[in-house]
């Protein structure tokens, strides 16, 4: 499979204008969330150490809490990882020319058990440039939260979930300057 050089620039033209606002949105939800987990840690210590609630409770409303950090964080690094589309895009690239490469040396290689050996060599080449292409792909697969509609709606909630962490963070700081 061949691309033309007009697909080639439409997507570099595409990606040219995505990952400016990939990398913004990323780094704004990094910020995110690093003061939720600020906030999240207020609560644990407000609970535990200016209220004396229980270890347990306090433990269990800070890992409630941190749920939607952990979805969100999922959507984070999808981000950062599709901010690698290019570089990833070129690799699968180098790797598919390797493969066909690979494919039609053993192809075209003598069959027969003399050359047994020279053929497995050959295969385990193949096979060791598949698994580097198979982590190529795990890269390029890690941005499925993006795409999933099921795991967008989860994001959704997880920041309707932020701002309440958000809400109850102030208004404990606040109930402990009163």
């Amino acid at each position: 499979m061949s691309i033309d050089k007009g697909t080639l620039n439409k997507l570099k033209n595409a990606f040219q204008k995505i990952l400016p606002l990939v990398d913004d949105l990323a780094d704004a939800l990094g910020v995110l969330l690093l003061i939720s987990v600020v906030m999240i840690a207020w609560i644990f210590c407000y609970l535990f150490l200016l209220k004396k609630f229980s270890i347990i409770l306090s433990i269990g409303v800070s890992v409630i809490s941190i749920i939607p950090v952990l979805i969100l964080l999922r959507f984070w690094f999808a981000l950062e990882n599709l901010k690698e589309i290019p570089e990833v895009a070129a690799q699968i690239m180098d790797v598919k020319g390797d493969v066909s490469k690979d494919w039609h040396s053993v192809k075209s290689g003598k069959k027969g058990a003399l050359n047994f050996f020279g053929q497995a060599k050959k295969l385990f080449e193949i096979r060791s440039i598949l698994s580097s292409a198979g982590d190529i792909m795990g890269q390029y697969f890690s941005i499925g939260p993006l795409i999933n509609p099921f795991y967008l709606f989860l994001g959704g909630l997880s920041f309707v979930g932020l701002f309440f962490v958000f809400a109850t963070g102030v208004i404990l700081a606040g109930l402990s300057l009163i």
